[in-house]
């Protein structure tokens, strides 16, 4: 019994900018983006699955205000693409 899992990007949503007059290293002066998961559970031994669970994850450019830039190389290359273009 091996349970595989399988993660797809379901949509991408980038949200403007909030303040402009912002300083550079707070987060309301860049793009938010938003992405959709969806993720599957499955067991072809298994009738109950697979299962599917969507989740939403929330990426800005820094990890707080003033920290360091948010680490978004873990996620999908299609992610990745987006975030490099408008954080760039």
């Amino acid at each position: 019994m091996a349970i595989t899992k399988t993660t797809t990007v379901q949509r991408i949503e980038v949200y403007p900018l909030a303040d402009s007059s912002a300083p550079d290293t707070a987060n309301t002066k860049h793009p938010t983006v938003m992405v959709v998961y969806e993720d599957m559970l499955d067991d072809s031994e298994d009738a109950e699955l697979p299962v599917t669970a969507t989740r939403v994850k929330y990426l800005n450019k820094f990890v707080e205000d003033g920290g360091e830039a948010t680490d978004y190389s873990t996620e999908d290359a299609l992610v990745r693409t987006v975030c490099g273009a408008i954080w760039a």
